[in-house]
């Protein structure tokens, strides 16, 4: 029996971010195993010539593979912005052919980029309703884009990682934090450099890594005049083996982010056992349960953000407990090799409609 035939469109392998890890990590699933999955990259950071280049040769592939590959379903990943314009277009061109699509959209404030005028409130709106299928990261979402489309369009996917079986053991004798994801005020950033230096102020003992890309000499000027330079480092953007290295060191995970969708740095940190601090945000709460394993605070509670980082930092014991239930929420909720079963049985209501 012939596999049915998956055409996924998003970011180049070799680009950066959390839609780029959701794509590695499909396609090194076991859903190769069911269906033939072909992949057309239309982004890739860069000058404005490299990205227009490698958009054009994508839409020259997508219309060689709608008449040679012949796919049964076209799944796009999507967040806002370009990103959302350049998914437009390949969504219409796959309707011309008459292709089931899917709109995975993984934007964390794609309420903001919807809302901010009347006209592109109607397009998006027309776009949307024009796919046969939303994957959204949370329940949270999942009612938010429910005023937009049908409800019964809508299917939550949640993101996943491999498993982890081994324990790390962290025997520093200051504890370390770790901030994963692009530097800058979405982030939340800003906010944490803030509680750190009233950590300082107040006599409690802790070390931070920032690791990401975005606006790292604002931050170093940051850090500077804080006079944080014994207390933070910025690593820069790093990779996923770099990643796993760090996630290996540290003691806990902080990510007091404005908007989300589900971020892949909060799961990846609970898969190796880490606590987390990040904000009732997006589908964060669906994951993270305030003082149970890890805490919540609201955007920009800068206090709340201190409170809980001492928290962490002072007691070995809880960063344990909680980073144990991390581990096992990880194997019941957000194993990629049960999550893509699910991401099956989505393409097989679509071929079977």
């Amino acid at each position: 029996m012939k596999k049915p035939k998956i055409l996924v469109v998003g970011s180049s392998l070799k680009d950066k971010g959390g839609i780029v890890t959701v794509i590695k990590n499909i396609e090194q699933s076991s859903i190769n195993d069911h269906y033939k999955i072909k992949r057309i990259e239309t982004y890739i950071t860069g000058s404005i010539l490299n990205r227009v280049s490698i958009f054009i040769v994508a839409l020259f592939k997508l219309i060689y593979s709608l008449m040679s590959f012949r796919p049964n379903v076209i799944h796009i990943h999507m967040s806002e912005k370009g990103s959302f314009y350049r998914k437009a277009i390949i969504l219409v061109i796959s309707k011309l052919f008459n292709k089931p699509v899917i709109l995975h959209i993984h934007s964390a404030s794609f309420d903001e980029f919807y809302n901010s005028n009347e006209f592109q409130k109607k397009v998006i709106k027309f776009i949307l309703n024009k796919a046969d299928k939303l994957i959204v990261l949370s329940k949270q979402w999942e009612k938010y884009y429910s005023n937009i489309v049908p409800k019964d369009k809508i299917a939550v996917l949640y993101n996943g990682v491999y498993r982890i079986e081994q324990k790390f053991k962290r025997e520093h004798t200051i504890p370390i934090g770790l901030f994963l994801g692009r530097l800058g005020e979405r982030k939340g950033t800003y906010d944490l450099l803030s509680s750190i230096k009233k950590l300082k102020e107040n006599g409690v003992l802790g070390k931070f890594y920032f690791a990401g890309d975005g606006e790292i000499e604002q931050v170093k000027q940051l850090i500077k005049e804080y006079e944080l330079e014994e207390i933070v480092t910025v690593l820069g953007w790093v990779n996923s083996t770099q990643i796993n290295d760090l996630l290996k060191r540290v003691d806990f995970l902080v990510l007091p982010s404005y908007n989300e969708g589900l971020p892949m740095a909060i799961l990846e940190a609970m898969n190796f056992g880490l606590p987390i601090i990040s904000t009732y945000v997006g589908g964060i709460p669906e994951v993270i349960t305030n003082s149970d394993n890890g805490y919540l605070i609201e955007p920009g509670e800068i206090d709340e953000l201190t409170k809980a980082l001492t928290f962490l930092l002072k007691s070995e014991e809880l960063r344990i407990e909680m980073g144990e239930k991390n581990r096992n929420i990880i194997l019941k909720r957000f194993d990629i090799q049960s999550l893509m079963k699910d991401l099956s049985n989505i393409y097989s209501r679509l071929l079977q409609s």
